[in-house]
């Protein structure tokens, strides 16, 4: 099994509704992506929900069977829509893949 997980986090400047709308974008993005995929074990997205510094913004995590089949994900149509309509939002990504 492969765990993962991606982090992003904003980048400021930004007001309290530029964030808001930037994370719902990317919800609204990345949310039913995992769902389209057959091959997707388990996928979440979320919101953070606490007001500190070191926190991420939002959260991809899903689980796959396999490193191939994570590499159809990353390589999927979805996938790839969902990126490049991202592409506009100022963010940094954080990814981890691991095997459990």
């Amino acid at each position: 099994m492969v765990k993962h997980i991606v982090i992003f986090k904003l980048s400021p400047p930004f007001t309290p509704e530029e964030r808001e709308l930037s994370v719902r974008k990317l919800k609204e993005l990345f949310g039913p992506v995992g769902n389209r995929l057959k091959y997707v074990i388990e996928y979440r997205t979320g919101v953070n929900i606490t007001d500190v510094d070191h926190a991420g913004d939002f959260v991809i995590d899903a689980t796959f069977a396999s490193v191939e089949d994570l590499k159809k994900y990353q390589a999927s149509e979805p996938h790839r829509e969902a990126v490049a309509a991202a592409s506009s939002i100022r963010k940094a990504k954080l990814v981890i893949d691991y095997n459990f």
